[in-house]
C-alpha cells in the first residue's frame, strides 16, 4: 500500500499538505482498498475529538464513499451541530440528503440557508438545484443548476446534474452539450462511463 514508511514521514507528508497525519493515513488506507482498516484508523479519532470538524468532515466523506449513507448523515449531522452557523456544514448536509434522495424539503431548506450565508457561491447553487431536481421541481432545478454551470463550466459534477436537469425537460442537444463539458471539464467524482451513455441515448433521441 502506498503510505508514508514512518511517522515521522507521515507528520512531514501531512504537514505539507495542510492536513493531519491520521486523517491522511486513513484516505490513503481507504484508496488503497483497506477500508477496514481505515475507519480503524479514524472512528476513534473522531470519537475522541468530537468537534474537530475536519476529521469529522474526513470520516463523513469515507462513509459516503464506502456506501454507507446512514453513517455519512449522522455524522454530516454532527457536523452542523457544532457549526450550526457555518453556511459549508448547511450545504454539507443539505448535498448529501439530496444526493441521496432523503429528506429532500430538509435539504431545501438547509441549502437556502446557506445561500442566505453565501448568496454567489456556485457550490450551493449547484446543491440546490440538485435538491430541487431530487423533488421534481424542474423549473428551480434549471434555475440554479443554470446558474451554478455557466459560473463552473469545468466542474464535471456540476455540467452532469445540468445536462440531467435539461434531458428531463426534453432539451436534449443543450443535455448533451453539458454533459460533453462534464466529461472536459475536472473528472473528479464522475462517472465517466454513465455520462458516455446519457450523451449516446440523448443522441438517438435527437435523431
Amino acid at each position: 500500500e502506498f503510505l508514508p514508511h514512518s511517522d515521522a514521514e507521515l507528520a512531514e507528508v501531512a504537514a505539507a499538505m495542510g492536513t493531519d497525519p491520521d486523517r491522511l493515513r486513513a484516505r490513503a488506507l481507504f484508496e488503497t482498498g483497506a477500508q477496514a482498516r481505515a475507519f480503524e484508523v479514524l472512528e476513534p479519532v473522531a470519537r475522541s475529538n468530537p468537534r474537530d470538524v475536519q476529521t469529522l468532515y474526513a470520516l463523513a466523506d469515507m462513509y459516503n464513499d464506502a456506501k454507507r449513507p446512514d453513517d455519512a448523515e449522522r455524522t454530516a449531522r454532527q457536523i452542523l451541530s457544532v457549526e450550526p452557523a457555518s453556511a459549508n456544514a448547511l450545504n454539507y448536509l443539505g448535498y448529501l440528503l439530496a444526493d441521496h434522495g432523503r429528506q429532500l424539503d430538509e435539504a431545501v431548506r438547509l441549502v437556502r440557508r446557506a445561500l442566505e450565508i453565501e448568496p454567489d457561491n456556485p457550490s450551493f447553487q449547484d446543491s440546490l438545484g440538485w435538491a430541487f431536481f431530487r423533488q421534481g421541481n424542474l423549473e428551480q432545478a434549471q434555475r440554479y443548476l443554470g446558474l451554478a454551470a455557466a459560473r463552473l463550466p469545468r466542474n464535471s459534477v456540476i455540467q452532469d446534474h445540468y445536462g440531467d436537469v435539461l434531458a428531463k425537460q426534453g432539451r436534449w442537444a443543450d443535455a448533451i452539450d453539458a454533459w460533453t463539458k462534464a466529461l472536459a471539464g475536472d473528472a473528479e467524482e464522475l462517472d465517466r462511463a454513465a455520462v458516455d451513455k446519457k450523451i449516446q441515448d440523448a443522441r438517438g433521441r435527437v435523431r
